[in-house]
């Protein structure tokens, strides 16, 4: 502990104190600055910012995060056949009908603006994030039934703004989905 009795030790130690920070803030950085102020100066070609684009590419191939599936890939406007089985079986329970009575009208891949999967409920909260999944429209009876999903099988029955539970979790709690 540094003890400061007179004003001629207190204003010295100050003065040591603001010139270690004078010369931490002006070291540093300068060869950096200097490639900065040069690369300002002359502008790059565009063959060599294509140059720079491609090593980027080449040094970081696209990895998955962890645990994350790989069921199909972003952008293949497919269902995958599972999917599709999940949302014909809930519609026969719901329906009552067989599976092999449910006609496909649509099945697309879509993404999600927020946790509701497109069929938000009033005054519920929903994460804010873009979610991946599926939009799948079935007909069963003449009727038209539009599931929403996320790639981990979760799904609801969107109709008329309301989002209804799966049939297996309706017995368990309400109908619509809370």
């Amino acid at each position: 502990m540094i003890v400061l009795n007179s004003p001629a030790r207190g204003s010295s130690f100050v003065a040591v104190l603001l010139l270690m920070t004078l010369n931490a803030g002006c070291t540093g950085n300068s060869r950096e600055e200097t490639s900065r102020r040069a690369a300002a100066a002359e502008p790059a070609s565009v063959e060599s910012r294509r140059a720079v684009m491609e090593n980027e590419s080449k040094k970081m191939p696209p990895q998955r995060a962890p645990g994350e599936e790989r069921e199909t890939p972003q952008g293949s406007g497919e269902v995958p056949p599972q999917v599709l089985a999940i949302f014909q079986d809930d519609l026969a329970r719901r329906a009552l009908v067989k599976p092999e009575a449910i006609t496909v009208v649509s099945a697309t891949e879509q993404q999600w603006s927020d946790g509701s999967m497109g069929c938000p409920q009033p005054g519920q909260m929903y994460t804010q994030a873009i979610v991946p999944g599926y939009r799948v429209v079935l007909q069963a009876n003449g009727d038209r039934y539009t599931y929403h999903s996320d790639r981990r099988g979760n799904f609801i029955l969107c109709s008329n703004g309301l989002a209804f539970k799966p049939v297996k979790e309706q017995a368990k709690g309400t109908a619509p989905a809370e």
